[in-house]
């Protein structure tokens, strides 16, 4: 049994992403593990900051950043629009 962990610049672009399915689909028992992708975890921790300060419309516009770049990934991953519903949901 292996684990693939795959997180941060590897999973950063919808390219990166699509590089990992050969990886993913080899023949074997696996666990495979996706954490944040690149520049996530920072702006998670900025995000917080900026609340804790009360610093309310500046962390709106994190949160936004960070959506924003959630939402072009889905766009260059999927090409079909049901999957980029469900990646959305």
């Amino acid at each position: 049994m292996k684990i693939l962990k795959f997180g941060g610049t590897s999973v950063g672009s919808a390219n990166r992403i699509k590089k990992l399915v050969p990886i993913v689909k080899q023949n074997q028992s696996k666990i495979v593990v996706l954490s944040a992708i690149s520049g996530t975890t920072n702006q998670l921790v900025l995000y917080s900051e900026l609340i804790t300060q009360k610093k309310y419309e500046k962390a709106q516009k994190c949160f936004e950043s960070l959506k924003s770049d959630y939402l072009k990934l889905i766009d260059d991953l999927y090409q079909n629009e049901k999957y980029k519903t469900k990646g959305i949901d």
